[in-house]
């Protein structure tokens, strides 16, 4: 029989039965001391599997059975047998590759912390105990609180399941996230890392196009080394955004056309500067071999450029700059900056150009960047307006209303004589 593992465990293709298999393990029976094993192609309701993910929850589900009734009984089970055989399995099919990836680590900090503790005796002091564990441990105040948001959501699914009969975590205060500020480089900031730059050597001409185009196209880090040359109109001077690299290192990595929001599949239009840039570096890519549709734009070596890259490449012209340095993804709000400040474009333009969801996203980061925006208000309402006073009071006071005065107390003409 032909049976195509899938990214779920326990979960094969079945070529020549076109159908979803799955095939699992429920540990040792305590008494028989025999594997419990399940093999079926149909879920609870005696229906095929209509795709792997189907498949997937079928599987999360029956382990949940299995805990609460069989050698894992609800008052045995442990905080991380949990998180490892019941929620991480089930937070992979709600989320995309890419965050969770991203959001494992923290999940391990989460599943570390509380460890073998059982999942029915974590109360509110524990919990408790662990929010200030991360006030204290030293994390950023925004990474903090999506740990412990996080935690909630993880003990909220153990009360789904029936593991523990409330979630006590819903008693505790939540953290406060903070104002999250990145860092960004001004116009004049971005001149002086340029001009540090020599294009004559191949790689520094990589790093002089690479940071041009964040800064002129404000590209999430990884739209931009996913692009191809075919993904570049010099006629209509714009780039296509359409994919998304996923990458652990130059050896794994996957082209997807998987993006962030809906919206992050969009046109960007390119200034004629840029465009040279682009062009002259593509030149140079052919020199050396490369500059073809689908070869990477960010590389010299046909192998995508990784974000670590990045940061030192960012990290040694600032310091030879002699300006601060920022993160990778600060390029992207050094953009945004230079969109407001130097040219006050509205809102809704530049969330368009970035691929946010909705306005209100943008808004919601780089508000704080309008603090001169509206100087051009100031300059049109200049000398537009007749400034001028009266002489003489023409208001007569009447009824409580009273002013102190400051007089000189009258001298009487035997005062006079006296002194």
């Amino acid at each position: 029989m032909a049976m195509k593992k899938s990214k779920y465990t326990g979960v094969y293709y079945d070529k020549e039965a076109d159908k979803v298999q799955v095939q699992i393990s429920l540990g040792t029976d305590p008494v028989t001391g025999k594997r419990n094993r399940l093999k079926t192609m149909v879920d609870e309701n005696n229906k095929p599997f209509s795709s792997l993910t189907e498949a997937n929850k079928f599987v999360v589900v029956q382990k949940a059975k299995y805990f609460k009734t069989g050698a894992y009984a609800a008052s045995k089970m442990s905080f991380d047998t949990f998180v490892d055989n019941e929620y991480l399995p089930h937070y992979k099919t709600t989320v995309k590759p890419q965050t969770y990836e991203h959001k494992l680590n923290g999940i391990k900090v989460i599943r570390n912390f509380f460890g073998k503790r059982k999942l029915k005796d974590i109360d509110v002091k524990l919990v408790n105990d662990f929010r200030i564990w991360l006030v204290n441990y030293g994390y950023k105040p925004s990474y903090s609180s999506g740990l412990f948001s996080t935690f909630k959501r993880i003990l909220s699914f153990a009360e789904q399941l029936g593991y523990i009969q409330d979630n006590p975590a819903h008693k505790v205060k939540a953290l406060p996230k903070g104002k999250a500020k990145v860092a960004f480089w001004t116009k004049k900031e971005f001149e002086k890392v340029l001009a540090q730059i020599c294009i004559d050597d191949v790689y520094e001409h990589l790093n002089y196009t690479m940071l041009t185009l964040y800064f002129m196209t404000g590209m999430r880090v990884n739209e931009a080394t996913a692009l191809y040359w075919e993904d570049i109109d010099f006629k209509r001077k714009q780039i296509h955004v359409c994919h998304n690299l996923l990458i652990k290192n130059q050896k794994e990595f996957e082209r997807s056309d998987d993006l962030k929001t809906t919206n992050a599949n969009r046109f960007i239009s390119l200034d004629d500067t840029t465009v040279e840039i682009l062009r002259a570096w593509k030149d140079k890519q052919k020199e050396i071999g490369l500059g073809h549709k689908k070869d990477f734009v960010l590389s010299f070596t046909g192998k995508p450029l990784i974000k670590s890259t990045i940061s030192r490449i960012i990290k040694r012209y600032a310091a030879l700059a002699n300006i601060h340095s920022i993160q990778a993804k600060g390029l992207r709000h050094s953009h945004v900056s230079y969109l407001i400040n130097e040219f006050n474009i509205e809102i809704l333009k530049i969330s368009k150009r970035l691929g946010h969801s909705s306005p209100e996203i943008t808004y919601r980061h780089y508000a704080h960047l309008y603090a001169g925006a509206d100087r051009d208000i100031a300059n049109e309402i200049n000398g537009t307006i007749n400034f001028s006073s009266s002489k003489e009071s023409n208001v007569h006071f009447q009824g409580n209303q009273f002013i102190k005065k400051n007089t000189v107390p009258e001298v009487s003409p035997k005062d006079t004589k006296t002194a």
